[in-house]
């Protein structure tokens, strides 16, 4: 069955949502529901009605409802506080409001490929007659050809996905990533990820059955890799204490003993795979929490270990890396000290390291194509195709393009098919009223808003939205409630961190490797004159003096930008980090020894539970502080907001939250709230 959906044609058969403009490959239960929506148009449809006739009387929440509408919004475009598709109904239900209309067979067998209709010949032709009419026509049909033929020449020209379709493989509640397959093609292995447990499955892709590698001392287990042979695979199991690589015979799903063969630093959480040769694998480690990865390769049958050439070591490391599917040679996805990401090959017999390219972009974990002549990576934030480069970085190719976001890519072992991970992980602000405990929405759209920041006069609330496709910076008027979009950005740049200027003029927005002025009234973005590198505790020391550190060869040192002046000067090298807050007495000063001060005074702090480590959570602040109270994001567990009273001694839990960023501000507290993410593996169908 075919609809026309307003601008938009939607496809059953091929689970297709077609615009004039794009083709979007649906999961099969946005289809189910897409479909029902059409036969029930401008009905109120209830959640149970729903879970009855698309789910089939199915168990599941009605959150996933929830979720799943979430998603066909987002496939529309469509905004829930102004719908034009999808209407909700607060405790009754959902409405489809946009106009739906079937497409009898006819017009379903005229459909050309990019979506337009050709109109139904005429049964009832009168002859033209002679003169200027026929001589009109005739200026029109050619007219009308030469308008196809650039259609269609622009058509083809445009870089076409060389697969339009993606099948799920996994379909578990949590995230399924790193998937590896067996020699056969039958089974394959991958890491479950839910409620802070990492587990490794095996799956038959021919009949879908299962089996969990649990491991002994309830390590968590993943990811791991099938040798060549495909009778064996090799996996980490690690723990906040321990660290190890095992291998296990698996029989069909029947898993043998596992045996040991390394241990890691504890709190090592790396990745290894097999070479060519069973009896050689290659696998990354660091020497603990927060330091950064490298590649070792290691022989079993000698348990010698070496550590293989390989690029420079900076934030992570060299944590990612795929096998060429022919030889022994590596391909390593790696930041540099401009925090570009630099795409290496290292030959493991040669020990040679060769530059391949490197992209000014938030990309990850490159992997090679089936050929082992170009690389494969995710776009560019937020990413939602496959790309394709040669080994120079060039000659760029869409592999496949969907509705959802796409990570983490991965040869299917068909020789021309690839596996992702897609899925989403919702984020919405909101503000907790610290006198009375009530939470009210900030923004609470169908797509991710996030790094929410007081201005300094309170009455405005700066934030990242994805409304628009890209990220923008957006402001919030607390009295009025209104929005107000401030940046139209046309790249896809990528914001960590963003924070207001004492006299609400600016945003600073903080960058991979770049600092970002946002005047506030006209949307003006003017980059910092600092060397690109990792950025890390912005403030505003005062409304024209911005703070920042970074790195002065292996130490952190504080910088000021001038505003007036378009120049930068070092601080004291006292100092590691300086967190400076319009109110002095609540300034927070890291030295260089890891010594934690705060005030203008720099009166050294003593607080419970919250070493100098905690005053960042990455590249932002995470320790505030607000007269006698302290306040914290504490990572453990699903992670939540602490706040310390210096005045009693005593640490109270404030609120849940699945993202460390936060900000406080007089009695409100603004925070993160996300849902739980859920991403499943999706190998692409080729035509």
């Amino acid at each position: 069955m075919r609809w026309q959906i307003a601008n938009y044609h939607f496809c059953e058969q091929q689970q297709t949502l077609s615009s004039p403009t794009e083709r979007l490959q649906l999961e099969p239960m946005m289809v189910e529901l897409l479909a029902y929506f059409c036969r029930h148009p401008n009905e109120i449809i209830s959640v149970d009605q729903l879970i009855d006739q698309v789910w089939q009387g199915r168990v599941v929440t009605d959150n996933a409802v929830s979720r799943l509408v979430t998603k066909l919004r987002r496939a529309f475009a469509d905004d829930a506080r102004q719908p034009r598709v999808i209407a909700t109904f607060p405790k009754k239900g959902y409405k489809f409001v946009a106009p739906v209309a079937e497409i009898d067979e006819y017009d379903a067998q005229t459909l050309v490929p990019d979506g337009a209709q050709v109109k139904r010949p005429q049964t009832d032709v009168k002859p033209a007659e002679p003169g200027w009419p026929l001589l009109k026509l005739s200026v029109i049909v050619v007219l009308l050809v030469i308008m196809v033929v650039l259609v269609v020449w622009q058509v083809w020209q445009a870089p076409q996905p060389s697969a339009k379709f993606a099948r799920a493989l996994t379909s578990m509640d949590g995230n399924e990533v790193f998937p590896s397959f067996s020699a056969d093609g039958r089974r394959m292995a991958f890491m479950s990820v839910k409620a802070q447990r990492l587990r490794l499955v095996v799956k038959d892709l021919h009949n879908g059955n299962s089996v969990e590698l649990s491991h002994p001392d309830g390590l968590n287990t993943g990811p791991g890799d099938w040798s060549k042979k495909g009778d064996e695979l090799v996996y980490l199991a690690a723990s906040a204490q321990r660290c190890e690589y095992y291998i296990v015979e698996i029989k069909g799903l029947t898993p043998g003993e596992p045996r040991l063969i390394h241990r890691c630093p504890a709190g090592s959480y790396g990745k290894i795979l097999f070479t060519h040769n069973d009896q050689r694998v290659v696998f990354s480690e660091n020497a603990g929490p927060g330091t950064p990865y490298s590649i070792y390769e290691l022989d079993l049958t000698t348990q010698s270990k070496r550590r293989v050439n390989q690029p420079d070591l900076y934030l992570s490391g060299n944590s990612q890396f795929d096998l060429h599917p022919h030889e022994d040679k590596l391909l390593i996805s790696s930041p540099d000290k401009q925090q570009w990401e630099g795409f290496y090959a290292l030959d493991l017999t040669t020990n040679k390291l060769d530059l391949l390219f490197k992209q000014d972009a938030y990309i990850c974990c490159g992997v090679w194509d089936h050929a082992g002549e170009n690389v494969i990576l995710m776009g560019e934030h937020p990413a939602y195709q496959l790309l394709s480069y040669d080994l120079s970085g060039k000659n760029k190719q869409v592999i496949f393009s969907g509705s959802r976001r796409i990570s983490l890519p991965r040869r299917f072992n068909n020789q021309t098919d690839y596996v992702f991970l897609s899925g989403d992980k919702h984020t919405d602000i909101q503000i907790l009223d610290l006198d009375s405990g009530e939470v009210d929405s900030i923004a609470n759209d169908t797509v991710d808003e996030l790094l929410a920041t007081f201005s300094t006069n309170h009455q405005l609330i700066g934030y990242i939205s994805m409304a628009s496709g890209k990220e923008q910076v957006w402001a919030y008027e607390r009295i009025s409630g209104e929005r107000r979009k401030i940046t139209s950005f046309t790249d896809s740049r990528h914001y960590l961190d963003l924070h207001w200027s004492p006299d609400d003029r600016y945003l600073a927005g903080l960058t991979f490797n770049e600092l970002h002025l946002i005047d506030s009234v006209t949307g003006d973005v003017k980059v910092v004159d600092f060397p690109q590198t990792e950025i890390r505790g912005v403030s505003f020391k005062s409304a024209l003096e911005l703070s920042f550190s970074a790195k002065e060869g292996e130490r952190w040192r504080v910088y000021t930008y001038h505003l007036s002046k378009q120049s930068v000067t070092a601080e004291s090298p006292e100092w590691a980090f300086i967190q400076f807050t319009p109110n002095r007495d609540n300034t927070l000063w890291l030295s260089a020894d890891h010594t934690l001060y705060y005030s203008a005074q720099q009166i050294k702090a003593d607080i419970p539970g919250t070493p100098s480590a905690m005053l960042l959570n990455g590249r932002q602040w995470n320790l505030r502080k607000q007269d006698s109270s302290w306040y914290w994001y504490d990572r453990e567990g699903p992670g939540h907001i602490n706040r310390f009273h210096s005045q009693n001694g005593s640490i109270e839990n404030l609120v849940k939250s699945g993202v460390g960023h936060f900000d406080v501000q007089g009695r409100s507290l603004l925070f993160i709230n996300s849902s739980e993410s859920q991403s499943n593996l999706f190998r692409t169908i080729s035509q």
